[in-house]
């Protein structure tokens, strides 16, 4: 794994020297004058709700949230110290979800991160905020996968969502889309946090929030109360993720975490579609296994309309299918046609048309009840 936690030594120094500030003993009313070894010492049964943290607090230099997280002083802004004392106590379970499945992914994410030019290695961790770095998470507003996309962000990012595949939970290419979506609202605003803030609340609303106040740095329209709740707390509580995510000694994370058993995996491609229930019996793995690593699949076949179809399977699967010469494929054809079903139209009926087999139509369009075909309903027919 690429990123890890780094500089120990120096965390553990420089939560001592530098961020302990001249409080006496921690307390839950001054939380915003803690350090990162008070912090630490939080007892894990302690989930009460920390008070906001005191606005009069001076405010941390103005520098780049990446600067301020990499010399830890980031920690001299409140809402970050709060929301690291939030994540915890009464969040500390979703972190370690969050971490402990990143192990599946972060090496993936990570690479595509590092190969964009200007990138921040830390945004591989930003699905650590936004998805619990699961690829199957759905927001209330219906944001989708590792990256969270609403369906017409999708859309415009050219993200496939059809019958087969909802390519948002597809980690490689909702990370590539990811990249191209932070990369353009950086060069709109000219500032990562501005740029972080935008991906969650939109840019139209951190743009009229700008334009309102005539202020240009986020810290700034925190400040006014410019931005929505949630936009306004967001680069916060991705700092303090970040903060915990480098330090899981010092804050007992690391304990928490246990083994993950991460197998080395490979990509094949399918000439044709394939059942990955076959695909799991020829090569040795199961269902469940070829899921976990293709999220993006919704049905048990990959896309019936696409060749060389990139499958992530664990190495050794991939070699027990090279080895099967038909590849477990589930159909072959020379081309695929849409037919909308029509009043009266038969299963029968249609395959006859096109010359094609009924079991074949049932098979990739994944009918459950071949008898009762909806009128209007767009099937797709291999010939």
């Amino acid at each position: 794994m690429r990123i890890q936690s780094r500089k120990k030594n120096f965390a553990l120094t420089a939560c001592a020297a530098v961020l302990m500030l001249a409080l006496p003993a921690p307390s839950i009313d001054h939380l915003y004058a803690w350090s990162l070894r008070d912090l630490a010492r939080i007892p894990r049964q302690d989930v009460r709700t920390p008070i906001t943290a005191d606005k009069t607090a001076p405010p941390s230099d103005e520098k780049c949230l990446f600067d301020a997280v990499n010399d830890l002083s980031i920690c001299d802004d409140p809402e970050v110290r709060r929301f690291i004392h939030v994540y915890l106590t009464r969040g500390r379970p979703y972190v370690v979800r969050a971490i402990r499945r990143s192990r599946l992914y972060l090496d993936e994410v990570d690479m595509i991160v590092r190969n964009t030019p200007g990138a921040p290695p830390d945004i591989a961790l930003l699905p650590l905020l936004e998805s619990g770095y699961s690829p199957r998470a759905v927001s209330r507003s219906k944001a989708v996968g590792l990256w969270q996309f609403l369906g017409p962000t999708a859309k415009i990012l050219k993200l496939q969502d059809d019958a087969w595949v909802d390519e948002r939970r597809d980690v490689e290419k909702s990370t590539i889309a990811a990249m191209r979506h932070l990369a353009n609202l950086q060069s709109v605003f000219g500032s990562w946090d501005l740029a972080l803030a935008a991906y969650n609340g939109g840019a139209g609303h951190v743009r009229r929030a700008m334009n309102k106040t005539r202020v240009s740095t986020l810290a700034g329209l925190n400040k006014r109360g410019a931005l929505r709740k949630e936009t306004s707390e967001y680069v916060a509580r991705y700092a303090a993720l970040l903060v915990i995510y480098r330090n899981q000694d010092i804050f007992g994370i690391a304990d928490e975490l246990g083994e993950t058993d991460v197998r080395e995996t490979g990509v094949i491609e399918l000439e044709f579609p394939a059942h990955i229930g076959r695909l799991a019996r020829v090569a040795g793995t199961t269902v469940d296994e070829i899921r976990a690593l293709n999220p993006q699949l919704k049905t048990v076949l990959t896309p019936i309309y696409e060749r060389a179809y990139r499958l992530k399977l664990p190495a050794e699967a991939i070699r027990a299918l090279e080895k099967d010469g038909e590849m477990s494929y589930a159909i072959k054809f020379t081309s695929i046609r849409k037919h909308v079903v029509r009043r009266g139209e038969s299963i029968n009926l249609i395959a006859r048309r096109y010359n094609s087999r009924p079991e074949s139509i049932i098979l990739i369009n994944n009918i459950q009840d071949p008898a009762r075909l909806r009128p209007g309903k767009t099937i797709y027919i291999p010939i």
